[in-house]
């Protein structure tokens, strides 16, 4: 029908058409051939590429599955993702993003040792005069001296989702907590107890510390454990801190032995103390008993001796001589001398 046409009555006109179908046309009768004649390669790439977005997850991992940046899933039990096969839509649409959660990793902080990277050794900071505050790292004790540490902090995974979209460098921030707590342990210690048995009570401090703070902030790891692979004093002291230490040594070493002799000597004192007690106590009572026997026995005769003083001086005298001459041959009392002494008189005793 032409333009001016009448149909049913009504007059009908054709539009041209426009400049931009006219030159579409061409391309749209050139992708219908294309797909005529490529349809199943252009099949198999689009397998391919549905294909790509299929991942498998390690026994020991877990996956989180991201659509355009968002994590997918209302809660933790759909968002986190077991170990298997995962489909997602090939990127850029959607994104897996797999941790390790049972994994005990090491991170090891370079910034309290021989150089801020770690990079330098002890041979030729040794060489140095003095320490480079801007190369060398390094931490100050409790009574202000200066040592070397480098803390080793072993740690896995607890919270995937946390640790693998909460920051975006999750390590640095665990590196800043251990190195934050680590400097207030040691600031709080004195140098003696973290060089010596103080050691295991600093690794147990720093590692609480730097968990409180990583709880706070929701990194979602856990501190497995804490040691510390280097910590001395710099090595220009080194000689003298080790003259130091075997003289601490030496002297625990002496009062280790002066331990055990006075464990040997004391009980052995305390036995011979204890006997020459009993043995005292025991000669205290003889002797007492005999001076009261003794007492007694001048009493009663200070009483007889007062009554008939005649007889009791001639019977003194009598024992007396018989103890004397107890050990002679030949004994004989000689009778009393007319006056108070004996005039010529000897005795002589045979052996």
């Amino acid at each position: 029908m032409k333009r001016g046409e009448v149909r049913d009555g009504t007059p009908v006109t054709r539009r041209r058409p426009s400049e931009l179908s006219r030159m579409g046309r061409p391309i749209l009768r050139a992708f219908g051939g294309f797909l005529r004649y490529y349809h199943f390669p252009l099949a198999l790439l689009t397998v391919l590429y549905l294909a790509s977005g299929l991942t498998s997850v390690a026994p020991d991992e877990v996956a989180l599955k991201l659509r355009f940046g968002r994590l997918v899933g209302s809660g933790p039990a759909e968002q986190v993702h077991p170990p298997g096969f995962l489909f997602a839509l090939p990127a850029p649409i959607e994104e897996v993003v797999r941790v390790n959660v049972k994994k005990v990793r090491t991170l090891r902080v370079f910034d309290l040792t021989y150089g801020l990277d770690g990079g330098d050794s002890a041979p030729s900071f040794a060489r140095r005069d003095t320490l480079d505050p801007e190369a060398d790292g390094y931490c100050l004790t409790g009574d202000r001296g200066v040592l070397h540490a480098l803390p080793a902090a072993r740690y896995r995974v607890v919270d995937p989702i946390a640790w693998a979209l909460g920051f975006e460098e999750p390590e640095e921030v665990l590196r800043g907590a251990v190195l934050s707590a680590m400097l207030d342990a040691i600031g709080r210690t004195p140098i003696d107890d973290v060089l010596g048995e103080g050691r295991a009570e600093l690794s147990r401090a720093v590692r609480t510390s730097a968990q409180a703070e990583l709880d706070r902030r929701g990194l979602g790891c856990e501190l497995v454990a804490l040691e510390f692979e280097e910590l001395l004093p710099p090595a220009q002291v080194q000689p003298a801190f080790t003259n130091v230490v075997s003289t601490a040594i030496d002297a625990y070493t002496q009062w280790q032995e002066a331990e055990q002799y006075r464990g040997t000597e004391l009980p052995r004192a305390r036995a011979d103390a204890q006997t020459a007690r009993a043995a005292a106590q025991a000669d205290a009572s003889e002797r007492v008993a005999r001076a009261r026997g003794e007492v007694e026995a001048f009493r009663s005769l200070l009483v007889e001796y007062r009554s008939q003083p005649e007889l009791v001086r001639e019977r003194l005298l009598r024992e007396s001589l018989e103890r004397a001459l107890d050990g002679a041959r030949v004994q004989a009392v000689p009778p009393p001398p007319e006056g108070e002494r004996y005039g010529d008189f000897r005795i002589t005793v045979p052996r």
